[in-house]
């Protein structure tokens, strides 16, 4: 038999994470998202080994029902406190504690680093890239870009606003007023560019 391809997937500690948030939702909230998802998709969360890989689809029975419920702005602000959890993960935190080391806590080093970060949460999403922009009177300037996304993931905008959160949470955990600007490339797109500028 041939072996089966990879399939894109997320840590089962980060789909814990997130089913964690949605539970700590206000009840209202709470219960209009939870109740969006299968059964089996949270007991799978629930059983997933913390270093085993979910298949990102059952992740999105998820994230799906936080994006509609809580609207764009909300499910930015969630990922974002979500993604301050993850990052504090052991695994994660490694990459993200030899950023500040080297080159101390920035935006540009958090980002820089979150490209080596990305393949120990997430298989075949896609592709990381961080580029600078350089500086302006008004602060500096940071594309970040996931390229080769895979189909699955560009369905109805969610994993793009979920990423966009998660580089806001770079933004509050260096203490800088910035904005994370999703960039519309077209339908026929297979990547994601952001545009992340701080004062």
């Amino acid at each position: 038999m041939w072996p089966m391809p990879s399939q894109p997937a997320i840590r089962g500690f980060a789909c814990r994470v997130l089913l964690d948030g949605a539970r700590a939702l206000p009840a209202d909230k709470q219960q209009r998202v939870l109740s969006r998802v299968p059964p089996q998709t949270l007991a799978l969360f629930e059983s997933a080994p913390r270093m085993g890989w979910v298949p990102i689809e059952e992740s999105m029975k998820l994230t799906e029902p936080l994006h509609a419920v809580l609207g764009t702005p909300g499910f930015r602000q969630f990922l974002a406190a979500q993604a301050d959890r993850m990052a504090s993960y052991p695994l994660l935190q490694t990459f993200f504690d030899g950023a500040v080391r080297l080159l101390g806590l920035t935006p540009q080093a958090l980002l820089k680093w979150s490209t080596y970060a990305w393949d120990q949460a997430f298989r075949d999403c896609g592709r990381l890239v961080y580029q600078s922009l350089g500086e302006s009177d008004e602060g500096r300037r940071v594309e970040m870009r996931l390229e080769e996304v895979p189909p699955i993931l560009l369905l109805e905008g969610t994993f793009a606003q979920a990423l966009a959160g998660a580089f806001e949470m770079f933004l509050h955990r260096c203490n800088r007023k910035g904005r994370v600007e999703l960039q519309h490339v077209g339908s026929q797109a297979t990547r994601f560019v952001y545009d992340v500028s701080w004062e």
